[in-house]
């Protein structure tokens, strides 16, 4: 598992702009000038018709990171004439520029040609547009004391329904001391687990979905219905990143086949490492499941058990160790059990 030390302390979470409800993928910022486009050299490469080859770059200047544009390309976005406080311009022939004239160019050119660099610094939750399909924001990780950033997905509706007691498909985790009790279904448990026992010798996940309500009396839960798997992910034995192909397939599949459900939450294994959340892990929940219904399931194939990760009071609760874990070989006991039974009627 990554440490602490090793947590990527800038990044940028870049969206597709293009696709409803769209999850950022984080793109740790590594070096001193990170360059962003379509060309393989780049540093982050992003397919899209709008974005150049060496669309733009953040540069890291004496511990601070600015983000570079060159004005004089055609497929420079508009919103990056509008000056914003703190912009900085260079000109390839007469360096640094103190001011523009009155065409917003270089006062030292005669013609306004060539090139016109755009410096500007970023501050952490600063957002700007890379082409006309992705959104690109800039977070600092402060041994995760950052403000961290919404999920972009919008709030769902909460309906009041009564708890889904007795329906024998759906288990119940609700120890004391949560907020709020989880529903699994068997197959969320049945296709997890199945996943995490396959891999054994390196982290996967998905994404978990179903609907969050609340009861008669206003008491919030979650129901997690079903659970589509991280293809295409960077998988180790001590890490798992969604990359950005993982989050296009996850959201066309969720589109095809569970339009009107939320994203609840997220899986993952930790294959011989225990149950509980990485510093990695906690920076991708704080991240980008942050909702106050958005769970984190932990799942350990060699120890055969299992544990829940909720929101308490703005913050993770106990993210180092689980409270009430178990045994997910009881849960394929509770699935067999839970099967339900045709009735024959005689004629």
């Amino acid at each position: 598992m990554l440490s602490q030390a090793t947590l990527p302390d800038r990044a940028l979470a870049i969206v597709s702009t293009t696709i409803e409800h769209a999850v950022p993928v984080v793109y740790p910022l590594t070096s001193d000038l990170d360059a962003i486009g379509t060309a393989e050299d780049n540093a982050i490469v992003l397919a899209g018709a709008s974005v150049a080859p060496h669309h733009l770059a953040v540069h890291r200047i004496q511990h601070r990171d600015y983000v570079v544009i060159n004005l004089g390309r055609k497929t420079c976005e508009p919103v990056w004439h509008t000056v914003q406080p703190g912009d900085a311009y260079a000109c390839p022939r007469h360096g640094d520029l103190t001011q523009l004239d009155a065409r917003g160019w270089c006062p030292q050119c005669k013609r306004k040609r060539g090139s016109l660099w755009l410096i500007r610094p970023l501050n952490p939750g600063d957002t700007f547009e890379i082409g006309t399909a992705f959104r690109a924001e800039y977070i600092v990780q402060e041994n995760s004391r950052h403000d961290p950033i919404a999920l972009p997905l919008n709030a769902p509706a909460i309906v009041t329904h009564a708890l889904p007691i007795d329906d024998p498909n759906l288990w119940r985790w609700q120890p004391e001391g949560v907020p709020f009790p989880i529903f699994m279904h068997q197959r969320v448990n049945l296709a997890t687990t199945q996943h995490a026992r396959q891999n054994r010798e390196r982290e996967v996940g998905g994404v978990l979905l179903g609907e969050v309500r609340h009861d008669e009396r206003g008491q919030m839960y979650v129901v997690v219905a079903h659970a589509i798997k991280a293809e295409f992910a960077d998988e180790t034995r001590g890490h798992l990143t969604f990359t950005r192909k993982t989050w296009l397939n996850i959201h066309a599949l969720r589109e095809q086949h569970y339009p009107t459900e939320e994203i609840v939450g997220w899986y993952h294994t930790h294959p011989g490492w225990t149950i509980f959340l990485s510093p990695w892990d906690l920076f991708i929940h704080q991240n980008f499941f942050r909702q106050p219904w958005q769970i984190a399931l932990v799942i350990d194939p060699a120890l055969d058990r299992a544990g829940f990760f909720v929101w308490k009071d703005n913050q993770v609760n106990q993210p180092h160790a689980p409270i009430a874990p178990f045994r997910l070989a009881e849960l394929d006991g509770w699935a067999e059990a839970s099967q339900p039974r045709a009735r024959i009627k005689l004629i």
